[in-house]
């Protein structure tokens, strides 16, 4: 699986805990999230995803009464929360669910991004 995760276009590193079944991959810088690949490799041994986590640094921007949450060339629906757009970087931990394009992320906590 890690071998498979690896592969996956545009990963930086992969880190795997048996202790706590959490499975950590890194992207490099302006890759694209791919929830789909993920599944395919954790699913070629027979393991299954009960929920995808994303930390990230983007924007929040506003499209008429949708919210969204653009890191990179990912574009995320914003559920549960409202909030308002941002022109400043902001850094999110959520929940993905990946069952319908854009995804949804649910936001379960952010800060202000650290200056570059």
């Amino acid at each position: 699986m890690e071998v498979a995760l690896r592969r996956l276009d545009g990963v930086a590193s992969v880190s795997i805990s048996t202790r706590t079944n959490i499975i950590e991959v890194t992207y490099k810088p302006n890759a694209s999230f791919q929830p789909a690949g993920i599944r395919e490799a954790v699913a070629k041994v027979a393991a299954k995803i009960v929920q995808l986590q994303i930390v990230a640094r983007g924007r929040l921007e506003a499209d008429g009464s949708n919210h969204y949450f653009v890191a990179g060339k990912d574009r995320f629906l914003l559920t549960g929360v409202t909030l308002p757009p941002a022109d400043k970087s902001v850094s999110i931990t959520g929940t993905v669910d990946d069952s319908a394009k854009p995804f949804k992320l649910k936001i379960v906590g952010s800060s202000p991004a650290a200056s570059r």
